[in-house]
């Protein structure tokens, strides 16, 4: 059941990637990070899920292998959001932190990567040999992420963001002990996501409005 459950888990974070793209109009730059970043947590998932069925060996190995790639590289694509559309800072800084984050956990997570089977109820997973000790580009994402959703929340009484950040935050914890959790927090914590950027709210949305309504004299 717990396979199934993560199937269907990967099944619900693409139809947040859909409902991200339904009825939007023109597309705005903070989407593509968070598309890719959907399509990330649902192939997490989906291999989490099938584990058992594809069975130990080569193929599961090496999906495996891209589940840790794409928590190393995608993971930060969720700073980049935050920082410019929630926070409304300058891109191109969101993108540095994003960047060096990204070779952190590259560096930490994926460059010695061992990978060992280990099977949790019905499900079958590679996990690291070997714990490497606190995610520190992961925890620096999540930092940001909860300073965006308080943010949100204190200024435009939005809480959903701050919620959904909190359950991830337990949801990871829990995950020591029933690893499907943290794929689930990830979901509410996308799906929450989504919601904020479908409502066109944020100071990056507004700042765009503001400059379409008084643009600069002679652009």
């Amino acid at each position: 059941m717990v396979s199934v459950a993560l199937v269907l888990l990967a099944v619900a974070q693409l139809g947040c990637v859909v409902a991200l793209w339904a009825g939007s109009g023109a597309a705005s730059a903070s989407r593509w990070p968070l598309t890719l970043l959907g399509l990330g947590l649902a192939y997490d998932s989906a291999v989490f899920g099938l584990g058992s069925a594809l069975g130990e060996g080569a193929a599961l190995h090496a999906l495996s292998v891209g589940r840790y790639v794409g928590h190393a590289v995608l993971t930060p694509l969720l700073l980049v959001w935050a920082v410019e559309r929630v926070l409304g800072l300058r891109r191109r800084w969101a993108w540095t932190l994003a960047v060096a984050l990204m070779g952190w956990g590259v560096l930490r997570d994926v460059v010695a990567l061992r990978l060992v089977p280990r099977a949790f109820a019905d499900t079958l997973r590679y996990v690291p040999a070997a714990p490497h000790g606190p995610p520190w580009p992961v925890l620096v994402v999540i930092a940001v992420l909860l300073a965006a959703a308080i943010v949100l929340w204190r200024r435009e009484k939005r809480p959903a963001l701050l919620i959904a950040a909190v359950i991830l935050v337990a949801a990871s914890a829990a995950a020591f002990d029933l690893p499907p959790l943290g794929n689930a927090g990830e979901a509410v914590l996308f799906a929450a996501v989504v919601s904020v950027e479908r409502a066109g709210v944020g100071r990056g949305r507004r700042a765009g409005r503001g400059l379409e309504r008084h643009p600069r004299a002679g652009v």
